[in-house]
Formats: structure tokens, C-alpha cells, sequence
């Protein structure tokens, strides 16, 4: 048998368990982050009673899931949601709320790029509210504002790093240490650092598969070797990449 290493929980890696089974890769989940509450978890709702936005911008799916929380407490309807992926998309509709998923986009940075894209001038001046990470990744937000809009930003949870000696990391951790692994699947830039702590991350001698570009920079930084990025960040865009690397060429 061969396994994919996946850096999420098991309900989080099951669909990219479903997707590389046809590759006949087993996945076992390796979930080197975990998410805390924020320490205000009422901002959010805040943010969105005081209105005025011409658009929200989700990034991820844990960002959505906020969004519909403060959305049920506030009764004014919601401006225009972006969101990337499908997942993100999905996390939304689970709250009656309908998001723009624009063709192409891989992560925040290509959103927002997106985003300004379809608004052009008018979106100078406009506020834009961007649910996100703790201490998460700063294009998003640079992109809105070199276009001139006035980003209102709320902490909606935290990434922090899994204990080393949680009985959920031995697994994947025994089959990278012994090169048990055929691939390793890295799917936030977040987790990278969180394995980097876990595992020689140049030692590794198998190809990881990134969900975007961002992902991939991050692994290039801590001396990953072969890496694949995924052309769209779903299970079947991982599985395609994860293909262009395994089985590896003779």
C-alpha cells in the first residue's frame, strides 16, 4: 500500500482521501494545526452591524463558517460575498449565504486580484470586510488597499500548532520519518511551518503537493524539493497535482 500524507484532521482530509484513492494512495491525516476562537469572538458581528461595505471577502472555509455565525445575529441583508473554492463556497451556502467564485482563483491574493478586476475604480474609497486568521497572510489585504479600498480586517480564529506529542501526529509522522510516505499534502502555508517542527522538511526525499501558490513558497522556504501545485484548490485540483508527481519517473 502506498499513503499520502495530508496535514489535516481526518474529517478535514476525507475528501482528498476520496479523490487520491484512484491514484492508489491511502491517506493518512496528519493534522500538524489545529484552530482556537479568537479572543474577541464578537467582532465579527460587530463589524458587519456597522454596514457600509461594498463586499466581503472570505479566503477560507473556517472564515465562512464565521461569516454565517455573525450573519444570524445581525438582520440586515449582506453585501456581495467572494469566496475561493468551492469549499469556502460551500461553508457559505450551508448559511443561505451566495458567494462569487471567480474562475482561476487559487487562494486571497487572487481573489482580491479578482475582485478589484470587477470593480475597478469604484471600489476606491469603498469599505471592503475581510473575515481571516490571526496573524494570517497580508496580500489579501495589500491587494484592496493598493486599489484604494478601505479594508475593515476581524480576527475570526487562530492557527496554532499541534502538540508534537498528540497521538493524531505519530502515524503520518512515523511514515515521513521512515519514508513510509509516497507523498506528503501540504494544504495551508500555516501548516508548513507546523510540520517544518515536526519534520526535517529538506530530509524528505518524496514530492509534497501544495494547495496554491502561496503553500508552495512556503515549502521552497523550508527546503522542500519536488513540489506540484494544485491548478485549483479542491481535492480533484490536489489529486491532478499529485499526479504529475507520483509515481515518480523511473
Amino acid at each position: 500500500m502506498s499513503y499520502a500524507v495530508v496535514t489535516r484532521g481526518r474529517e478535514g482530509a476525507a475528501p482528498y482521501a476520496a479523490a487520491l484513492a484512484a491514484l492508489g494512495l491511502e491517506v493518512v491525516a496528519m493534522p500538524v494545526t489545529r484552530t482556537e476562537p479568537p479572543a474577541d469572538p464578537g467582532a465579527l458581528a460587530r463589524a458587519l452591524a456597522g454596514g457600509g461595505y461594498a463586499a466581503i471577502v472570505c479566503a477560507s472555509a473556517r472564515a465562512a463558517a464565521a461569516l454565517v455565525v455573525a450573519a444570524s445575529e445581525i438582520p440586515a441583508p449582506l453585501p456581495e460575498v467572494w469566496a475561493v473554492g468551492r469549499a469556502t463556497a460551500g461553508a457559505l451556502e450551508a448559511g443561505q449565504i451566495r458567494a462569487v467564485v471567480p474562475e482561476g482563483v487559487r487562494d486571497g491574493a487572487t481573489l482580491a486580484a479578482a475582485l478589484v478586476a470587477a470593480r475597478g475604480v469604484a471600489l476606491a474609497g469603498a469599505r471592503v470586510l475581510v473575515p481571516r486568521a490571526e496573524e494570517g497572510r497580508e496580500e489579501t489585504i495589500t491587494c484592496l488597499r493598493a486599489a484604494g479600498a478601505e479594508v475593515v480586517d476581524v480576527t475570526v480564529y487562530r492557527t496554532v500548532r499541534t502538540p508534537a506529542d498528540d497521538p493524531a501526529l505519530a502515524e503520518g509522522r512515523a511514515l515521513l520519518a521512515g519514508d513510509g510516505a509516497a507523498v506528503c499534502v501540504v494544504l495551508a502555508p500555516s501548516q508548513v511551518a507546523a510540520l517544518a517542527a515536526l519534520v526535517q522538511v529538506p530530509a524528505l526525499r518524496l514530492p509534497f503537493a501544495a494547495i496554491g501558490e502561496t503553500t508552495a513558497a512556503a515549502l521552497r522556504t523550508a527546503g522542500a524539493g519536488t513540489i506540484a501545485v494544485a491548478e485549483s484548490p479542491t481535492p480533484a485540483g490536489i489529486a491532478r497535482a499529485v499526479r504529475s508527481v507520483y509515481p515518480r519517473p523511473p
